[in-house]
C-alpha cells in the first residue's frame, strides 16, 4: 500500500505537466485546415491588415499583426488546397544586440503555454557558445551558428529561431502537410533533370 502511494506521489508532477501542455492546433484562433476566408477574417478581427497586393491563393501576407504584446513585421499564412498548413511571424528587435533577449523572451512565452521546448545552439568553428554576444551575432550573421527552439505535438510543430538578418521567426506548421509538399517539390526537381 505504501509502495503504491509513493509511486502515485512521484507520478503526480508528470500528470500535472501533461494536463497543462496545450496541443498545437494553430495560432491566433486560426486552426490548421482553415480556409483563406476564415484566415483573413480572423486576422482582421485581431487588428491585422491583409496585404492583397503580395498575397495569392497559396500565400497570404498581413501587416500589423500582434502575437501577445509583440507586433510582427510580417505575418504569413500558407495554404494547400485552401487549407492552412503553415503560419509564420517575423519580428525584428530595434537594436541588434537585443536579439538574444527578444528570442529568449519569446521562447519563454511559448513555453508557458506549450511546455518546455527543445532548444539548440549550434556553432561552427571558430565560434562557440561561450563567445561574447557580439561574437555570437557575427556567427549568426555569417552562417556559423543556428539558434532555435522546437515544440512538437501530434505531428504539429512550433519553431522559434534567429535568422542571419537578425530577425526572430516563429513558425507554426503541420509536419505531415510539409512532408507532402517537400515530396512533390522533390519529384518536380527530379523531372527537371
Amino acid at each position: 500500500m505504501k509502495k503504491n502511494l509513493l509511486v502515485l506521489l512521484l507520478l503526480i508532477p508528470f500528470f500535472g505537466m501533461s494536463q497543462t501542455a496545450k496541443p498545437i492546433e494553430g495560432v491566433l484562433g486560426i486552426k490548421f485546415g482553415s480556409n483563406k476566408a476564415d484566415v483573413i477574417a480572423a486576422v482582421k478581427a485581431k487588428g491585422g491588415t491583409f496585404d492583397a497586393a503580395t498575397s495569392n491563393n497559396e500565400r497570404l501576407f498581413f501587416d500589423n499583426v500582434k502575437l501577445g504584446q509583440r507586433t510582427s513585421n510580417t505575418f504569413q499564412v500558407q495554404l494547400l488546397n485552401d487549407k492552412v498548413y503553415y503560419a509564420g511571424f517575423v519580428f525584428h528587435p530595434e537594436n541588434d544586440p537585443e536579439i538574444f533577449t527578444y528570442y529568449q523572451s519569446l521562447v519563454n512565452d511559448i513555453s508557458d503555454i506549450y511546455g518546455k521546448g527543445n532548444s539548440q545552439s549550434v556553432f561552427k568553428s571558430p565560434y562557440k557558445n561561450e563567445d561574447s554576444e557580439s561574437e555570437k551575432l557575427t556567427a549568426i550573421q555569417t552562417g556559423y551558428s543556428s539558434i532555435y527552439t522546437n515544440w512538437v505535438n501530434d505531428g504539429k510543430r512550433i519553431t522559434v529561431y534567429i535568422t542571419s538578418k537578425l530577425q526572430v521567426i516563429i513558425s507554426y506548421m503541420d509536419d505531415a502537410v510539409m512532408a507532402e509538399i517537400k515530396a512533390k517539390q522533390k519529384e518536380k526537381e527530379k523531372s527537371d533533370y
